[in-house]
């Protein structure tokens, strides 16, 4: 598609009902390409949409699947054997514009809904040629990537290994913690990309010959814990970690180069402007920049202090924020003016970093209304419509919480139920689920209460509400927790929390 121009969005592949709906009419698609097995279960939501031509990528052993209707508006095509009679010499090329999109990677940002960031062939190029040269990838490598292709890591940065740097790519359908190292082993891979959690439930396998049997020399990704690398790289022998920062949409990002632990990042303290980045005081309860009282300009933190990180839009390519399709206000509201100065503008990433004296950069907590949990960005705003369209309750606040060694954030909804009584929790499950809420966006825990405290102008004040959590030494209010056997949300009692704590209960 890179040679004829075609512009390609990502669609992540657990969206059912209105979230899929919502992500193709974004981004306007004229045709899809899918496998036949998601296809028969997405038959319903396209027969909503203009869509002439579904593509089925199959290999031959999984063409039999059929689709549940017998009439469809759209016209099939399988792609396996189209390429059967395809030829085997590169097609030519269309000139393209740097400025032209390449593809839309869905992400859910930090002010609500999924929304589908620009990835123009200048930020392709720039971004895929950075993590070459940081990396030293060569054709001689042979990467394994078991992240899913629509996420910028799986479908663009490893991807990019071998379309720009010829490497062999092995890609598996969904990430195996018990056969990772086995698989490593078997196809002979010198490195593979990861995010943060992925590290974690290795890590938690017992010991096996594989662990340190592999031929990988390097791994690139981010979300690694400072608590998890050296026992990372000691048990796995891992030579060399690429470590780096960068959201999908985002024009601020650096790499840790040289595997310094727990760091996302390094910048030297010398030339701070030429970032091209700047960390700022911020508001814990509004999220927003503290401003100096005789210039109205941001306060930058002084160096070991936490502060929200800011990307400096510039003219430059280098600098640019491409924004979101067809999303002016939610590519406006990512806007911060005068920085350094009047006039000046920076993207804001909605995550707390600190930088050290040496200028390593390091990662404290993401802000606003996006939490991480399962390697996923989940959108509060998309979860609490979700919970009010169900219940038919307005005031629902949703918000990630911590849980013992575990990468990311839970969910946890806070419903204001005067009753305490009028809501079925042996059904929500299920009612989010016809809803097409995906798995690992349904709330951990809910919160039964009779008030929700506001400000003064009246925001919810979700930072206390974020503070109090699920403790039950903090709150005597109803608290349900999502049993992940039954599959419905139970009492949480002291019993329950106490084995949360000791690690007995997962999630």
């Amino acid at each position: 598609m890179l040679f004829y121009r075609s512009e390609t969005a990502l669609i992540n592949t657990n969206l059912r009902a209105k979230p899929l709906l919502h992500s193709i009419q974004t981004v306007n698609a004229k045709c899809i390409i899918t496998s036949k097995q998601i296809l028969s279960e997405i038959e319903s939501e396209l027969k909503e949409l203009d869509i002439k031509k579904v593509y089925l990528f199959d290999s031959k052993s999984t063409l039999k699947i059929k689709s549940k209707s017998t009439s469809s508006s759209f016209e099939t095509v399988q792609l396996y054997e189209q390429f059967e009679s395809c030829s085997i010499q590169p097609p030519k090329s269309l000139p393209y514009d740097l400025k032209h999109p390449v593809f839309y990677i869905f992400t859910s940002g930090t002010t609500g809904l999924p929304k589908a960031a620009v990835i123009k062939h200048s930020r392709f190029l720039l971004g895929s040629f950075g993590f070459l040269c940081a990396t030293g990838v060569t054709s001689d490598d042979i990467m394994y990537n078991t992240l899913p292709l629509y996420h910028s890591l799986g479908g663009w940065v490893c991807i990019t290994y071998s379309l720009l740097g010829g490497c062999t790519t092995v890609l598996r359908k969904k990430f195996s913690a018990s056969n990772f190292w086995k698989d490593c082993v078997k196809y002979k891979c010198t490195g593979f990309t990861y995010v943060g959690e992925l590290c974690r439930f290795l890590l938690a396998q017992a010991p096996s010959e594989y662990d340190r049997k592999h031929s990988i020399r390097f791994c690139s990704g981010n979300g690694l814990r400072q608590n998890l690398w050296m026992p990372f790289v000691n048990r796995f022998n891992i030579n060399q970690i690429y470590e780096f920062y960068g959201a999908t949409e985002s024009n601020a990002y650096f790499f840790n180069l040289d595997s310094h632990p727990g760091s996302c990042g390094f910048f030297s303290v010398i030339l701070p402007r030429i970032l091209g980045s700047v960390l700022v005081r911020f508001d814990p309860e509004t999220m927003e920049p503290l401003r100096d009282e005789k210039t109205n300009l941001c306060v930058r933190c002084k160096t070991g202090e936490r502060g929200l990180l800011l990307g400096m839009i510039k003219k430059s390519l280098l600098n640019a924020f491409d924004g979101y399709v067809n999303n002016p206000s939610g590519t406006n509201r990512k806007i911060i003016d005068n920085i350094y100065e009047i006039g000046d503008q920076a993207f804001n990433t909605g995550d707390v970093m600190l930088a050290d004296k040496y200028g390593y950069f390091y990662f404290c907590d993401r802000t606003g209304d996006t939490f991480r949990w399962k390697g996923e960005n989940v959108s509060t705003v998309e979860i609490e419509n979700m919970l009010m369209n169900i219940l038919k309750i307005n005031d629902i606040v949703v918000f990630g919480v911590s849980i013992p060694e575990t990468d990311g954030k839970a969910g946890m909804a806070v419903i204001l139920d005067e009753s305490a009584s009028s809501i079925n929790m042996n059904t929500l499950v299920n009612e989010l689920k016809k809803q097409g809420l995906p798995s690992y966006a349904r709330p951990c825990f809910i919160r039964l209460t009779k008030h929700i405290e506001l400000t003064g102008t009246f925001k919810v004040k979700k930072t206390v509400l974020q503070e109090d959590g699920y403790d039950l030494n903090r709150i005597t209010e109803p608290i349900y927790y999502l049993n992940q056997q039954k599959q419905i949300y139970e009492r949480l009692t002291p019993e329950i929390y106490d084995l949360i704590l000791k690690e007995k209960i997962k999630f």
